[in-house]
C-alpha cells in the first residue's frame, strides 16, 4: 500500500458558512482516532488509514483518494443526504467498486434521522445499525449509539464516553474486515464519470413512485360487537387507533409515504383485494400496479367475510405487498380484549409454514399487532421501501403496458388534508 491508496474514506456533509471549519472539528478529531484503530488493525500507518477532506481541499481534490480507498465511510445525519458533494461522493463509490459496492460500505450514524423520516432510497440497503454483539456492556454502548447517534455519545462524559469508544472500537473493526473482503482495484477518474458527470445520488427523482396504501377498518356505523366508536368515524380514513399520535392513521401513513419520496394512492378495500388476489376477467395473477401496504384494525377481524378475504390475500404472498396490523396498547378497550384480538390475528394473518422464520422479521412483527404509533412509523418506512424493491424485481422482465392515471381512477380516495 502506499500513500495513495487509503484503507477508508470518510465523506461527510461540512457545515456551511465562516465558521463550518470548527464546527466540523469534531468530523475530524473522529476520523483521526478512527484512524489510529483502523491502522493497528490492519497493519498500515496512520497517515495510511484513511482519507478526509478537510476545509482548504479543492473542490473535486477528493476524486483521486476516492478511486483508491478501498472502503467508504459516510456520517449519516439529515443534513448529509441533502449535501449535493455527499450524494456525488456516493455515486463515484458506487460506480467503482460496482454493483456489490454495499459491502464495502460501512455507515456511521452520526446524527439520527428525525422521528417519521428514514434514509433516502439510495441507501436503504445500507443501515448504519451495528449488530447486537458482545457482553451487556457493549450491548448497552450500541442501544445508546442507535438512539443519540455517534456525535452526541462524543460530546459527553462518564458512560456516553464509555459507549463511544466501545462503538468506535467496533466501526474500526467492521472497516477492517470490508478491507480485507475488498483488496483495493485502483480505477481511473475517467472511468468514474460520464458525460453527465457524477450526479446526486440522493437528489429528488423526476416522478415519485406510487405506493398504494389500504386501510381495513370498521367504521362508526358499522362496529364489531362489543366495540365503542370512540377511535371511528363515517369512513375507514377516520380511523384513529393511536390515541397519542396526531391526525388519522392515513394521514400519518400518507405523511410518512410522501417522507420516503413516494406518491401515495388510498385504495379501497374492494378495490385493493381484486388488484391483489386476481384480475376481474381471466382471475388470474396480476401484474402488480404499485407497491401496496395493507394496514389492518384487529377489531376488522371480527367480520368473517373480511377475515377470509384476508386470509386469501395473505396466502397469495405477493412479495410488492405488506400487511400491518394494529393493536393500540393506548386503547383500554383493546388492551382488555388484547388475548382475543392477538387470536384472532395470528389465526388471519400468520402464515403458518412461515410463522418461525417470520417471527424477528419487520413483516411478522407488523402482522402481530403494532402496539404504538412510533414502532408503525418505524415499520411502515422499513415495509414501504422493501416493498418498492419488490415490485421493481416483480416489473423487470414484464412487458409494459399502458397505465393510466392513478389519480383519476374510479374508487380512489384521498384524505381531505395532510
Amino acid at each position: 500500500m502506499t500513500d495513495s491508496t487509503p484503507v477508508f474514506f470518510l465523506s461527510y456533509a461540512r457545515t456551511p458558512g465562516p465558521q463550518g471549519a470548527d464546527a466540523d472539528r469534531p468530523v475530524f478529531s473522529f476520523f483521526e482516532e478512527l484512524g489510529e484503530q483502523v491502522a493497528r488493525l490492519t497493519g498500515v500507518s496512520a497517515e495510511q488509514a484513511g482519507h478526509v477532506d478537510r476545509p482548504d481541499t479543492t473542490s473535486d481534490g477528493w476524486l483521486s483518494k476516492l478511486t483508491a480507498s478501498s472502503v467508504f465511510v459516510p456520517l449519516y445525519a439529515p443534513r448529509y443526504f441533502t449535501d449535493p458533494l455527499c450524494g456525488r461522493q456516493w455515486t463515484a463509490f458506487k460506480r467503482r467498486v460496482g454493483p456489490d459496492y454495499g459491502r464495502a460500505v460501512v455507515p456511521v450514524l452520526w446524527i439520527p434521522h428525525r422521528q417519521g423520516t428514514t434514509l433516502p432510497m439510495a441507501a436503504l440497503d445500507i443501515p448504519p445499525h451495528l449488530p447486537r454483539e458482545g457482553g451487556a456492556e457493549e450491548q448497552h454502548a450500541q442501544d445508546r449509539y442507535a438512539e443519540s447517534g455517534l456525535y452526541q455519545l462524543m460530546e459527553m462524559e462518564d458512560d456516553d464516553q464509555r459507549a463511544y469508544r466501545a462503538v468506535l472500537g467496533r466501526l474500526a473493526q467492521r472497516i477492517a474486515r470490508a478491507w480485507e473482503d475488498t483488496p483495493p482495484r485502483p480505477v481511473s477518474i475517467e472511468r468514474l464519470t460520464d458525460r453527465r458527470g457524477l450526479v446526486d445520488a440522493f437528489a429528488a427523482q423526476p416522478s415519485k413512485p406510487t405506493l398504494r396504501i389500504t386501510v381495513v377498518a370498521p367504521t362508526s356505523g358499522r362496529l364489531p360487537p362489543g366495540r365503542d366508536a370512540a377511535s371511528y368515524g363515517p369512513d375507514t380514513e377516520s380511523w384513529r387507533p393511536y390515541r397519542t399520535a396526531r391526525g388519522t392513521l392515513t394521514q400519518q401513513a400518507f405523511a410518512l409515504a410522501r417522507n420516503l419520496g413516494f406518491e401515495p394512492e388510498l385504495i379501497p378495500f374492494d378495490k385493493a383485494y381484486e388488484s391483489i388476489v386476481y384480475e376481474r376477467s381471466a382471475r388470474e395473477p396480476v401484474r402488480p400496479l404499485a407497491p401496496s401496504v395493507l394496514v389492518v384494525d384487529a377489531w376488522v377481524l371480527s367480520d368473517v367475510r373480511i377475515a377470509e378475504r384476508l386470509q386469501h390475500i395473505v396466502r397469495a404472498d405477493r412479495p410488492w405487498l405488506a400487511v400491518m396490523a394494529v393493536l393500540a396498547e393506548d386503547d383500554p378497550q383493546s388492551q382488555s380484549n388484547e388475548a382475543r384480538l392477538r387470536g384472532l390475528l395470528e389465526t388471519t394473518l400468520s402464515r403458518h409454514r412461515h410463522l418461525r422464520e417470520m417471527a424477528r422479521t419487520a413483516r411478522g412483527t407488523a402482522a402481530r399487532g403494532i402496539p404504538k404509533a412510533d414502532a408503525f412509523a418505524w415499520l411502515f418506512a422499513e415495509l414501504s421501501k422493501s416493498c418498492y424493491l419488490r415490485y421493481l424485481d416483480s416489473i423487470q422482465d414484464a412487458s409494459p403496458r399502458p397505465s393510466a392515471d392513478p389519480a383519476g381512477s374510479p374508487g380512489v380516495r384521498r384524505p381531505t388534508s395532510d
